[in-house]
């Protein structure tokens, strides 16, 4: 465990912000060359980019506020107003970072004209090869820790954040595991010719946000790090199966507009 690449009386230089950072230009490499084979407007990515890494910092921070909502406010005054900005403690919320990127996406296509869908099966692999990315951060930097596990992987973290002082799951792990898994599979699908002729474009993206979260959601069962709890129960494990089925039924209309399309009329 690494927190710390450099620290001094006046700089400290976080892992975690370092990972952050490399995730951000594979996943920007990525887009852009998925975008160049499957022949979409680089102009647009270079007049929307930075909108769209503030408005996913946004409501990452916004998310997180409100998830640990009286660790910001557990005593009300002008104090607590320069906290709610100060991102560099690490607390982003990737469910509210998401909210917040496609949110503004969506509009920003709607406003350029381009085709949403489309750049949903391109934006989807990069952002999840630069999730993995983010994950080896997280590893270094002791959060998004696992339960205590006797399995030989299992790995000591010590770290005043971390409150187990046994062997626990290298839960950042598995997840840059499964996300890298699944970026390989979609950015090979991405790159074939079949993608750039898909009559119906956005299936592969609906398909690997699924495939993430449904990863994820098995991942928080083994997890060991505290978080909002609502009846005992993680938060993530109520939110994360309501986005999947909000997906599912995305998928399956869209499903079936294609099939509809395709069928043959028969009299």
């Amino acid at each position: 465990m690494y927190p710390l690449i450099f620290q001094s009386k006046f700089f400290t230089l976080h892992t975690v912000w370092v990972f952050l950072g490399l995730a951000i230009l594979i996943g920007t490499y990525a887009l852009i060359k998925l975008s160049i084979s499957n022949n979409l407007k680089l102009q647009f990515l270079g007049a929307n980019s930075l909108k769209l890494i503030l408005w996913t910092i946004i409501g990452a921070r916004v998310a997180a506020i409100l998830i640990n909502f009286k660790a910001y406010f557990y005593e009300f005054g002008l104090n607590s107003i320069p906290k709610l900005f100060a991102i560099w403690d690490g607390e982003l919320n990737l469910w509210g970072g998401a909210i917040g990127f496609f949110t503004y996406y969506y509009f920003a296509c709607q406003k350029s004209e381009q085709n949403f869908w489309r750049w949903l099966d391109v934006m989807v692999p990069a952002g999840i090869i630069a999730l993995a990315v983010s994950h080896i951060g997280a590893f270094f930097g002791g959060v998004n820790y696992g339960t205590p596990t006797s399995l030989p992987w299992g790995v000591n973290f010590a770290s005043p954040i971390v409150k187990y002082t046994i062997p626990i799951h290298p839960t950042q792990i598995y997840a840059f595991l499964y996300a890298a898994l699944i970026a390989i599979v979609l950015i090979s699908i991405a790159n074939s010719k079949k993608l750039k002729t898909e009559e119906n474009p956005g299936m592969l993206g609906l398909w690997g946000v699924a495939a993430y979260s449904i990863f994820r959601f098995l991942e928080d069962f083994i997890r060991g790090d505290d978080t909002t709890l609502i009846l005992g129960i993680r938060l993530s494990k109520i939110i994360i199966p309501l986005f999947i089925i909000f997906i599912g039924v995305i998928i399956y209309f869209r499903y079936n507009k294609t099939a509809g399309r395709k069928a043959p009329n028969i009299r």
